[in-house]
Order: C-alpha cells, then sequence, then structure tokens
C-alpha cells in the first residue's frame, strides 16, 4: 500500500516513519511539509516522492492512504479534504477537536466507502492484553489511575495556543479517553474535570485532573500536565488483584516494561514483550482497510471523541 504522509512532525520522524518503512505491506511512502523535509532525516530504504504544498499531494499522489500529522487545528480541513479525494485517512491525536467534527467527517467517510480512524496507539501494546487477561471471576479491575505528566513545551509550540488546538485537555485528553475504554465497557455515566493550571501568557491549560465513573460501579481518575516533572504510570485495582507499570503511555520499542502484580495477596513481577506500537497498530489498520472492515477504528475514534467532549463539558476551573 503507498500511503501519503501530511506534515513532518517530530512523531513522524521519531516513530511514524519508520514503523512505516519497517511494514512489508508498504511500498512507498509520499511526505508533504510545508517548511521542507531534509533528506538527511529518512530512513535510508525510504521510498518515495517529496511535496511542498498538501492539496498538490492529495491531487498527485497515488497514495490510498493519507496519515495526517499536522497542529490540530488543521487536522479537521486537510482530513476532510483527502476524504473527498476518496483516501483512507488517519489523524494523530487529537484526531478531530470535537465530537460534532468527529460525527461529521466519519459521514463522509462512510458514504465514500473509506476509513477514518485516529492514530491511538499505545494501547495496542500487548502489555495491557497481559493485564487485562489476568482478569477472571474472583478478580477484576473496578478502580484505574494514572499519571502522564511531563515539563512545559518550548515557548513557540503550537500546543500553548488555543487558537492552534492547543492546551492539556486536547493534548493528552486522547489518553484519558482510551484508558477508560479499554478497562471499561462503557460510556462514563459522570465525569468531574478540574484545571490545574494555566499558561501565563496565552491561558491555556496546562494540567488537568480527571474522575470518571461507570455504570458498573468502576471508576478512573487521571492525573495530566505539561507543568510538572516527568510521570508516567498506570495503577489498576480491583477484588482480588492490583497491578502497576511505568511507561504506559509511551512505551519504548525496545522496552520489555516492567509489571508489578498482587493477586490473591501474592506479589508478582512479570514483563511485557518488547512491542514497537506504532507498527502494530500500522498493521492492524491496512489489514482492516484491506479486509475493508474498518469499523472498530470508527468506533473507537467516536467513543474517544464522546468522552472528550464530556470531559470538556466537566470542566471547572482550579
Amino acid at each position: 500500500m503507498d500511503i501519503l504522509i501530511l506534515g513532518f512532525s517530530n512523531i513522524v520522524k521519531r516513530r511514524v516513519l519508520p514503523a512505516l518503512v519497517d511494514l512489508g505491506s508498504v511500498s512507498r511512502i509520499d511526505i508533504a511539509s510545508m517548511h521542507g523535509v531534509d533528506r538527511a532525516q529518512l530512513p535510508a530504504t525510504w521510498k518515495g516522492d517529496l511535496y511542498d504544498d498538501y492539496a498538490t499531494a492529495l491531487k498527485n499522489s497515488n497514495a490510498r492512504l493519507v496519515y495526517i500529522s499536522l497542529i490540530n487545528s488543521l487536522h479537521e480541513q486537510w482530513a476532510e479534504s483527502a476524504l473527498l479525494e476518496r483516501k483512507h485517512v488517519i489523524i494523530d491525536k487529537p484526531a478531530l477537536l470535537s465530537l460534532a467534527a468527529t460525527r461529521r467527517l466519519l459521514t463522509i467517510a462512510s458514504k465514500l466507502d473509506v476509513c477514518l480512524a485516529e492514530a491511538t496507539v499505545f494501547n495496542c501494546h500487548p502489555q495491557f492484553d497481559t493485564i487485562l487477561g489476568m482478569q477472571n471471576d474472583a478478580s477484576r479491575f473496578t478502580r484505574v489511575i494514572t499519571a502522564f505528566s511531563f515539563p512545559p513545551f518550548a515557548p513557540t509550540d503550537f500546543r500553548n495556543y488555543p487558537e492552534l488546538g492547543g492546551g492539556a485537555l486536547l493534548d493528552l485528553g486522547p489518553y484519558a479517553a482510551a484508558t477508560s475504554r479499554l478497562f471499561f465497557s462503557d460510556a462514563p455515566s459522570n465525569i468531574v474535570c478540574r484545571i490545574n493550571s494555566r499558561h501565563p501568557e496565552t491561558n491555556v491549560e496546562t494540567a488537568f485532573s480527571i474522575l470518571a465513573d461507570f455504570p458498573d460501579g468502576g471508576s478512573y481518575a487521571g492525573h495530566f500536565g505539561f507543568d510538572t516533572e516527568y510521570i508516567n504510570r498506570l495503577m489498576a485495582f480491583g477484588p482480588g488483584i492490583s497491578v502497576t507499570m511505568d511507561r504506559a503511555y509511551t512505551t519504548p520499542p525496545d522496552l520489555e516494561n516492567r509489571i508489578d502484580i498482587k493477586q490473591a495477596n501474592k506479589s508478582i513481577t512479570t514483563t511485557a514483550s518488547a512491542c514497537d506500537t506504532f507498527i502494530r497498530f500500522f498493521k492492524y489498520a491496512i489489514d482492516c482497510i484491506e479486509c475493508h472492515d474498518w469499523r472498530s477504528l470508527a468506533d473507537a475514534m467516536l467513543q474517544d471523541a464522546a468522552f472528550r467532549d464530556q470531559l470538556l463539558l466537566s470542566v471547572c476551573e482550579e
């Protein structure tokens, strides 16, 4: 499959492009960037064309699948343009800025019979298969707590500017949404979200805390931001079981991640196999496209967008 990437972001350079190059099912990777592409940053085995204009790339590239990695405020415009060219589309998270926009573009994708998906990849790691597989009739997860926070972005980073789709709620809200989707089968019955800090100049929110309750009695608490020292941890627990894991959201592809488990009052430690979540995600998405069945991707995108909308509507100030 030929792929076109719109935007040459850091995540494209570090993770997306290397993953796509390693996939045997990908033949060519065209790249469009308004700021130019340094060929020295491209993998030696890369094959494709370079464009300096997104519209020209969409018209001229033979790619069947478009990956969009632009500032958040541009996602909707260029995703719609790609869909109208009858190309399948995957968008960096947050894919779109509202549930209404998500529904609108999913409707367009359905009418044109193409796939639209959001690139949430952390939950593709087999470590979550391991953790969720520990549940049984006597032990299940009813409480989940996560913390994902890190130092501030550079002053010029778009995530510091609300008009560009910045802010912690949009940047980190997808992690909260996908975590709750992983551990709880239903949408939350209630969400409370508190803004913990704001940028001193742009006033965009830079940290938030969330508490979500679920119809089955479960609850999820999360603390997110870009205003602290680095932390990336997940804890899940309930009757007869508890687990703790670091690097849950950004597990390096070569890391055999440690999982600390307490079950039936016995403590053990296991390791998850190393995995490149971007490779695993793209392989799954391409398989779905080739099989002409991408309902799971559309459902996940819609469910996470609904969670984020509910999150935004529940915000209270610090």
